[in-house]
């Protein structure tokens, strides 16, 4: 009952609000809710049967997102694609209906879909350009959020150096070298911390090719 509930709310807040703000406030109340059920399903004996319930219910929920996408609104586009890039890997699923928004009419359609691309592990080719646009774009949230999405690309890369064949080793570390040139040239201030640790991790992609 719990989640059905939830999933009329959010069908429902849509509907009459029109705005994907207003998805991405019931999607925090979804999670706390998910989150304590978890705990409570630890001392229940059907655990499992409320695990796929859950499960269930984020894929409903990710589904519902992915229809707002295609909303005429462009606020709304880009609050669903920011709740779920929130989502993370749960959102998977999303991955090619992001990538469609990346080709968005509105830039900062473009810029939320390339972060939520990154945030929940999708193939950052076509993202990675957008991210390092946005780093100087006049939306301060929009520029946190790239930075974010960047560093977590690089460590990501970082992480995945032994297992790359030559080639995409060489172009992680010219996508980095991009990244941190796009960095530079940004009017705005740009956190020394994510600098810092996007050198560290061209760094350690240049010392990988060394080995090789």
């Amino acid at each position: 009952m719990l989640y059905r509930s939830f999933m009329k709310r959010i069908h429902l807040s849509y509907s009459v609000k029109g705005f994907a703000s207003t998805v991405s406030v019931v999607l925090l109340c979804f999670s706390s809710q998910l989150f304590y059920s978890n705990r409570v399903s630890a001392q229940i004996p059907e655990k499992a049967s409320l695990e796929q319930t859950a499960s269930a219910s984020i894929k409903n929920a990710v589904s519902t997102l992915i229809q707002v996408l295609r909303s005429e609104n462009p606020e709304a586009r880009m609050s669903a694609a920011r709740a779920l890039g929130g989502m993370g890997t749960q959102a998977k699923i999303a991955e090619p209906a992001l990538t469609v928004a990346l080709y968005d009419k509105e830039a900062q359609v473009r810029y939320t879909a390339a972060t939520a691309i990154a945030n929940l592990g999708g193939d950052t080719k076509a993202a990675l350009p957008l991210l390092q646009e946005a780093l100087g774009n006049e939306s301060k949230w929009t520029r946190k959020e790239a930075v974010f999405a960047l560093t977590n690309i690089a460590l990501n890369m970082q992480t995945n150096a032994r297992s790359l064949p030559d080639k995409e080793l060489n172009q992680a570390i010219t996508n980095l070298e991009k990244t941190l040139e796009a960095m530079d040239k940004s009017e705005y201030k740009i956190p020394q911390k994510a600098v810092k640790s996007i050198n560290n991790s061209l760094d350690s992609l240049k010392r990988e090719r060394q080995r090789n």
